[in-house]
C-alpha cells in the first residue's frame, strides 16, 4: 500500500490571529495562504452549511479553551492550503474573527456572552456588543490543532477526506452540488437540500424539497436522490435524447455555471408543473403523484415519452397519461419475462444513463402509448410516419410484413424496423392520415410496387 509521504505535519502558524494573517494576507506578505473559499477547495469538500449560531458557539469554546477537533490542510498543486478536513471549524472562525457572526442569544450561553461580537460592523448598530479585551485576547490566542499534508495529488487528498468520513464516498450530485453556479443555485432552490448532513445513518431521509413534484415523488431523499433526479430531467428539458452519465450531467453544471437564462429556468419549472399534472390521480380529497414514479431513470422515460406526446402529437379522446403510465407498468410487472418487457427492464437496471439505453426504453414506451391510442397522429399534416410510429406498426405486426395476396401473407420478417416500410393502408394521396390506425408494415419490394402514396 502506498504511504503518504510528507505529512501530516505541524504547521508554522499557531494561533487564530496567525491563521487569520494566513487567509487574509497583506500585500506583499510573502506567506503561503489558508483558503477555504468555493474558488480554491476541490470539488468534493462539502459545502459551508454551518448556520451563524453554530458558528457563534464554536467561538464561545474556543474563548473557553475548549479543544475543537483537528484541522486537516492540504497543499494543492497551485501551492493554497486548503481544508481536507475542517472547512466548517475554520470558516466559522473566519466570520467570527471579521464580525460576520456573533455569539448567539440562547439559553445554554452565559448571559455576559449572548450577542457578543470579535469586531462590530457598521451595519450593526446596537443589536450588538464588543467581547471584553481578554476574551478578545483569548480568540486571538488559541492554539487550534492544524497539520498539513503536502506532496499528494488530488486523488489521494480525496481518499484521505473519504477515509475521514467514515468510508462514505461523496456521492456523484453531492460533489455537483458542490460546483456552486447558476444551475447549482436553480436546482438547490427546486430541491431544498438540508443546511446539515448526518454522520451516522447514510440512509436517513433528507428535508422533503421546495417544488411540489420533488414533495410527492416516490423516491425517498437520501443523499441528495431528488436533486439528482432534477439534474436528470433538467439536462433532458435542456439536452434532449442524449446521455445522462455522471459526465454530462456535470457538465450542464460547468457550460450553464453562468449562461443559465431565467427563461430556460421558467421553462423546465413550466414543464415540471405539467408532468406532475399528467402524471397526478386522485386519492379521496387531493391529487398524488403516481406511486410508479420511484427511481431516476424510470421517470426519466416517462418524462421524454409525455414531452414527445405533447410537442408533437394530436392527442385523441380518452388519452390520459397517468392512465397510460398504470397500464404499462401493470403489464411490464405481470409480464417482466416476456418481450419487450423484459428488455425494458433490462434497459433500465443496466447502465441505465446511457444513450442507447435510455433510447431503447422510449421506443418502447413510446410504440406501446401509439399501440394504446393507435387515432393519435403527428401534430403537423406529414407523410412520413414518426420513429416512434414506425417501430409501433413493426411490434404490432409481429416483425412481418402485411402484405397479402390471394389470402397469402408475405414471409419477408425484419430485425430493425428501419429495413422495414411504413406505409399508409388508406394512401397518403387519397387523404390517408398518419396514424397508428392507418399503418401497416410492408417490405420495400411490396411497398415500392403500390406505386405513388
Amino acid at each position: 500500500m502506498p504511504r503518504i509521504g510528507n505529512g501530516p505535519r505541524d504547521v508554522e502558524f499557531n494561533s487564530v490571529k496567525q491563521l487569520m494573517n494566513r487567509m487574509h494576507p497583506q500585500p506583499g506578505d510573502n506567506v503561503m495562504r489558508v483558503s477555504a473559499d468555493e474558488a480554491d477547495v476541490p470539488a468534493w469538500q462539502r459545502n459551508v452549511v454551518w448556520t451563524a449560531e453554530e458558528m457563534g458557539l464554536l467561538a464561545l469554546s474556543i474563548i473557553q479553551n475548549y479543544p475543537i477537533g483537528l484541522v486537516i490542510l492540504w497543499r494543492n498543486s497551485s501551492g493554497v492550503r486548503v481544508p481536507i478536513d475542517g472547512r466548517q471549524r475554520i470558516t466559522a472562525i473566519d466570520s467570527f474573527f471579521h464580525g460576520r457572526v456573533a455569539i448567539p442569544d440562547l439559553p445554554a450561553v452565559p448571559e455576559n456572552y449572548r450577542n457578543r461580537k470579535y469586531q462590530l460592523l457598521p451595519e450593526d448598530g446596537n443589536r450588538y456588543q464588543l467581547l471584553d479585551v481578554r476574551d478578545r485576547e483569548n480568540f486571538e490566542d488559541y492554539r487550534p490543532q492544524i497539520v498539513e499534508i503536502e506532496g499528494i495529488d488530488e486523488q489521494t487528498a480525496m481518499d484521505v477526506f473519504i477515509k475521514l468520513q467514515g468510508g462514505k464516498s461523496l456521492t456523484k450530485t453531492e460533489i455537483r452540488a458542490a460546483l456552486g453556479g447558476k444551475v447549482c443555485d436553480f436546482v438547490t432552490d427546486l430541491t431544498s437540500p438540508p443546511l446539515a448532513t448526518t454522520d451516522d445513518d447514510e440512509d436517513e431521509d433528507e428535508p422533503s424539497s421546495h417544488h411540489p413534484f420533488f414533495k410527492q415523488v416516490n423516491v425517498r431523499n437520501v443523499r441528495k436522490a431528488h436533486r439528482n433526479l432534477c439534474d436528470v430531467l433538467l439536462h433532458e428539458h435542456l439536452y434532449p435524447g442524449s446521455n445522462k452519465h455522471w459526465t454530462s450531467l456535470e457538465s450542464l453544471y460547468r457550460d450553464k455555471c453562468t449562461s443559465l437564462l431565467d427563461s430556460e429556468c421558467a421553462s423546465f419549472k413550466a414543464q415540471l408543473n405539467r408532468f406532475q399534472a399528467a402524471c397526478s390521480v386522485r386519492d379521496e380529497d387531493q391529487r398524488i403523484l403516481l406511486p410508479q414514479l420511484k427511481s431516476a431513470f424510470l421517470i426519466l422515460t416517462f418524462f421524454r415519452a409525455w414531452q414527445e406526446v405533447e410537442s408533437g402529437y394530436t392527442k385523441p379522446t380518452g388519452y390520459i397519461f397517468s392512465d397510460v403510465i398504470r397500464r404499462f407498468e401493470h403489464l411490464r410487472l405481470d409480464k417482466k419475462n416476456e418481450v419487450p418487457w423484459v428488455n425494458f427492464t433490462a434497459a433500465l437496471s443496466n447502465a441505465g444513463y446511457a444513450e442507447g439505453r435510455i433510447s431503447e426504453r422510449h421506443d418502447i414506451l413510446m410504440s406501446f402509448i401509439l399501440r394504446e391510442h393507435p387515432g393519435m397522429r403527428p401534430k403537423d399534416r406529414r407523410r412520413m410516419f414518426t420513429e416512434a410510429q414506425k417501430i409501433a406498426i413493426w411490434d404490432r405486426a409481429g416483425r412481418r410484413c402485411e402484405y397479402e395476396a390471394e389470402g397469402v401473407r408475405c414471409d419477408i420478417t425484419f430485425g430493425n424496423f428501419r429495413v422495414s416500410d411504413a406505409d399508409h393502408i388508406v394512401r397518403w394521396a387519397d387523404g390517408g392520415e398518419t396514424t397508428l390506425e392507418n399503418g401497416r408494415l410492408l417490405c420495400q419490394p411490396h411497398n415500392r410496387g403500390r406505386g405513388e402514396l
